[in-house]
Order: C-alpha cells, then sequence, then structure tokens
C-alpha cells in the first residue's frame, strides 16, 4: 500500500480564547500552544503538506483562526517505529481499555526526540507495558495527550485509542480538564493570585519561555497553603490553560520563582538558611519543586467524572514541615 494509500487519523482541535478574537491569530502559532500536539517542526511538515485545513480551506501557516473555529488535521500514520520497549515499573493509577492515568516520575521525558537517545522514557516504559497506544500524537508520541517537564513529576493521562486521544485532547483544548501542582516558591506569596499574562518563546532565548505581549493567552488560579520563615512558601496552583513551563513563568514574572529552577529561577537556596533535613532533600532533588497532584477530567466512554489525587512526595513532606 502507498503512503497516499494508508489511512489517516483525523484530529480536530477548537481554537480557544486568543487574545484577539476579532483580529485571529496565526494558525502556526495556535497550534503551538496545544500540548497535546507534535514538536513545531512536525507542524511545519504537515502545513507544507496540505494536512492541515478548516473545513474544506487547506490553510498555510501565515493564516489566520478565530476563537472557537475547528481546525482538522490529516494525521499521517506513522512510519514503522523503531522505538523498542524498555523494561520500567510503572505506578498506575487507573486503567480500562480506552486509557491509562499513571504518576509520571521526576526525572523522566515524556517521549523521545528526533535525535536518538539512550534516554528511558515514559513512552518505552508504556511500550513494555501490554497495551496499544494512540497515534494521534505523532511517531515519537503515541498515547501521549500531554506533557509534564522532565523534572516535574505527577499524575498524566495516556490514551490507548485514538478516538479517546482526540476527546481528551478537546477537554484540554476548552479548558475543561482539572489540573492542579504543588509548588515551592521563594518570598512570602500572597494569599491568592491570578495571573493573567500571555507567553510565548522568550525574544532572546529561545529554549525559554517567557511573558511577552505577543504570547498566548496564559492564566494561573495561585493559593498559598503555608509560608516559612526560611523565605519561601508553598502554594497550590490551578491551571486554566496549559502554556509551556506555565507554572514557572507566571511565578518567576509576579516574583516568586519556584525553588530550584535551573531555567528561571537565579536565586540560590543557600538565601533560604534551612535545616539539615530540609537542606539534604533539596540536594536529592532534581530541578524544580513541582509536583501535579490532580488531574480531573471526563471519561470519553464511561460517560463519568475522574478525579486522581497523589500522595506527597517524601522531599514535601520534608520541605513542608515546620522546624
Amino acid at each position: 500500500m502507498s503512503s497516499t494509500e494508508r489511512k489517516m487519523n483525523l484530529l480536530s482541535i477548537i481554537i480557544g480564547p486568543t487574545g484577539a478574537k476579532r483580529k485571529g491569530i496565526r494558525v502556526d502559532r495556535a497550534l503551538a500552544g496545544f500540548e497535546q500536539l507534535p514538536s513545531r517542526s512536525q507542524i511545519k511538515e504537515w502545513f507544507s503538506n496540505g494536512l492541515i485545513r478548516r473545513g474544506t480551506q487547506i490553510l498555510e501557516a501565515s493564516d489566520l483562526v478565530y476563537e472557537d473555529d475547528k481546525i482538522l488535521i490529516d494525521v499521517p500514520p506513522a512510519p514503522q517505529s523503531n522505538l523498542e520497549a524498555r523494561p520500567h515499573p510503572l505506578q498506575i493509577f487507573y486503567e480500562d481499555e480506552n486509557l491509562i492515568v499513571l504518576y509520571k516520575e521526576r526525572g523522566m521525558s515524556m517521549h523521545p526526540g528526533a535525535q536518538a537517545s539512550d534516554e528511558t522514557t515514559l513512552v518505552h516504559a508504556l511500550l513494555g507495558h501490554p497495551t496499544q497506544l494512540s497515534s494521534s500524537g505523532g511517531y515519537f508520541r503515541p498515547g501521549i495527550v500531554h506533557r509534564l517537564d522532565k523534572d516535574t513529576e505527577g499524575i498524566v493521562v495516556v490514551a490507548k485509542d485514538n478516538k479517546t486521544h482526540e476527546a481528551l485532547s478537546q477537554q484540554f483544548a476548552k479548558r475543561t480538564i482539572q489540573r492542579r501542582y504543588w509548588a515551592l516558591c521563594y518570598g512570602e506569596v500572597p494569599a491568592q493570585i491570578q495571573i493573567v499574562a500571555p507567553i510565548g518563546r522568550h525574544p532572546v532565548l529561545r529554549k525559554k519561555m517567557a511573558v511577552v505581549a505577543r504570547g498566548r493567552e496564559s492564566e494561573t488560579l495561585v493559593e498559598r497553603i503555608d509560608s516559612f520563615p526560611e523565605g519561601y512558601s508553598w502554594v497550590r496552583c490551578k491551571l486554566k490553560s496549559g502554556r509551556t513551563h506555565q507554572i514557572r513563568v507566571h511565578m518567576q514574572h509576579k516574583g516568586y520563582p519556584v525553588l530550584n529552577d535551573p531555567v528561571y529561577s537565579n536565586r540560590s537556596l543557600k538565601s533560604l538558611n534551612l535545616s539539615e533535613a530540609k537542606s539534604a532533600a533539596m540536594a536529592s532533588l532534581r530541578g524544580q519543586t513541582l509536583m501535579a497532584y490532580e488531574l480531573g477530567f471526563h471519561h470519553p466512554t464511561r460517560n463519568e467524572n475522574l478525579l486522581f489525587q497523589a500522595e506527597m512526595p517524601e522531599w514535601l513532606k520534608i520541605m513542608t514541615t515546620k522546624n
């Protein structure tokens, strides 16, 4: 069967609030904000191959789209996969014939990149689990509906079939997914903050994100749980949108960067005068003090709402103990 004869998967994306409802937004910029989609280079290739459309109109990357537009993507079938299964224990909260809810450990990437690497990712571990995975996410991202940063631990949902993948993706796009995070941040964070600030690529450091005028509308709700005399706060963050590094960028923007963040904080833990136990906990921690502890969504097939919560990891128990 030729490549043109192979069946494609149809993925639909609803454009959410853009901050420029009347003027519209470039479709490539709009799609870049959907974390369930693959890399920008892959999206660029889809544009080049005429696979992205609005109704029957094939879209160019520079075409404007508007809030509530339905974008259709004819996702080509993945090439023969050479991703190998790698034995790795998975902490599974829930599994049925459509999806898996599990805990992604700190230090593990969600999926491999285009460059060869010996790193074992969540995708490698899932391939070692006796199940099928959706193909809507692309060649390197089977089953992956959304992402957590490599050094952020927490709960994620993985799709086993394309229908479930699309249904969950639409919930993320419509912001009906419930996601809450715990974070430790420098300073005395106010009791409550509503952070509404557009996020986009840093104008100079292209691997970083930043609050920029031409960024995508982003909103984070922050609630202080407790504060500590050493000079940091424990906060709960609820995502109202899903931009790359959103919590880390927003908290830095407000002057309360996440502890131990190697990218968005230039503060040193030494300034906190931590106890021996807390210093040891932080020394053993890789990356930012951020954890996705709660995930809730509507099950596409069972027609019921599901909510999952993780227990506090040991490092957070230690850091939230008052001396």
